[in-house]
Order: structure tokens, then sequence, then C-alpha cells
């Protein structure tokens, strides 16, 4: 069974979290830490933090491997999952295999459909990849996206969260993301959201999703990236917060036309 650590409220409404790619369940520390009344499990996806061991295969394995934590360590009880760029992923493919455990979802950061010049991005992945052995290059890679914490970019005995091998993988698996097919028999209800500077790939994906998901609600966030959970920390867990109470979501989120 992967890692996993719990934070919040024992009794709450669990939510899951689904870290992004090179990172653990560590990254969502900050945003936990400001919601209330929710059981917060964030559990280190296959390849990555303490769960490094086990070799991410594909995301169909990722997603089996949650199913797999929800059912054992929670007696299948339903989760609401919450997931970012690697994590959302990862989230939409256990909503497909496993609608019975997911009550609500909330992905950011993800496309459908391969990325635009998915061949040259997945091949500087592979150059690059066994420089994240290196620390200095692992804090240099998280600095882009607002993480200056190395507990949040190393695991916390220091070491890489995850191999050269992981990184590669979770770059090619994110390049060519294609669940066209299966969307339509989603009725998990799903907030799909994005930064507005996102790639245009992923902003433009939006739309998709909300016309294809039976259930599913697209909103973009202005003047924010990719990593707008670091970015505006307090908008992220309001979001949460809102999406999960079955609330109105905060106002600066702006509709996505569908």
């Amino acid at each position: 069974m992967i890692y996993h650590t719990e934070t919040g409220t024992a009794d709450g409404d669990p939510v899951l979290f689904l870290h992004a790619g090179s990172y653990s369940g560590t990254m969502w520390h900050d945003c936990t830490r400001r919601l209330t009344g929710l059981r917060c499990i964030l559990p280190d996806l296959p390849g990555h933090g303490y769960s490094r061991e086990i070799d991410l295969l594909c995301l169909e394995q990722a997603a089996d491997a949650v199913a797999t934590l929800i059912t054992e360590a929670y007696d299948a009880r339903p989760v609401s999952i919450v997931g970012l760029s690697f994590g959302g992923y990862v989230g939409l493919m256990l909503m497909a295999r496993h609608p019975q455990l997911v009550q609500r979802a909330m992905l950011s950061g993800i496309q459908l459909g391969s990325i635009p010049n998915a061949p040259i991005m997945n091949l500087f992945a592979g150059l690059i990849s066994p420089l994240v052995r290196l620390h200095s290059f692992r804090r240099k890679m998280a600095a882009p996206l607002g993480v200056a914490d190395p507990h949040i970019y190393d695991r916390t005995d220091g070491k890489a969260n995850l191999t050269p091998r992981t990184l590669r993988k979770v770059v090619v698996l994110a390049s060519v993301f294609d669940v066209h097919e299966v969307l339509p028999t989603i009725h998990v209800p799903t907030l799909m959201i994005a930064g507005a500077n996102e790639h245009s790939t992923i902003v433009n994906s939006l739309a998709k999703y909300q016309r294809l998901m039976p259930d599913c609600t697209a909103r973009t966030v202005p003047d924010m990236g990719h990593a707008w959970c670091n970015q505006d920390p307090d908008l992220f867990a309001q979001t949460v917060q809102a999406w999960e109470a079955r609330a109105p979501l905060p106002p600066r989120l702006a509709s996505v036309e569908a």
C-alpha cells in the first residue's frame, strides 16, 4: 500500500489530496492547515516520496494504488479528491476506474489530449532527468512553482522525492493524456480549474471537460499560473472548502463558456 499521512479533523469529511509530479503529500501542508472541519489524507503516489520504491508504470496503476489505499485504510468509504497536475491525471483515472470511491473532485492543471511538441518535451525531460539526483537541481526546479521549503521538494530525510526514471515517466504520461472516450461515463461532480496564465492547452481543455463530463463545472483563476495553490494558498483553500461544502465558489474565479 502506498505511504500516506493525515492532517485536519479526524472525524471530518475525508478529502484525499493528490500531489504534482516530483513532489509528495507534503506539498499540501500549506493548503490543508488553512482548511477547517476536513479529514485530509495525503498519499505519496507511486514513484514519489516514501512510495518511491513502488515503480510508477502508468496512470491506471497509480489510480489503482490510490483505490487500494481508500479500500484498505478507510474501509472503502467514498472520499472527495483534490488533484494538481500529475495528481489531477491520477484523480481523473481514479474516477473512471473506481467511481464508487469518489464523491466529489477538484482537479487543477490538466489538459485533454496531447500537448503540442510532446516528443520534444519528452526528449528534453530524458536529457535532464539524471540531474534530479542533485539537491541543487531539485531546488531550482521547485523555485518557479513558488516552493522554497526543502521538505517539500525533497523527502523529509533529505533524499530525492523521485528517481530520474520516474521523472521521465511522469512527463511522458502527462504529455499524451487523452481520455475523451471515458469522460461521458464519469458522473462524479467535478470542478475543473486552471490558472488563466497556464499553458494554453490546459486552459483550452476546460471547456471540453465541461462539455463532455455530465456533472463538470469549469473555472479559471485570473492572473494565476500552474501552481496557483502556492501563488494564493488562501484562495486555493477557500475553493476546496467551498466545493466540498457545496457552497458558492469564490467570486474571483471566472466561468468558462462551454
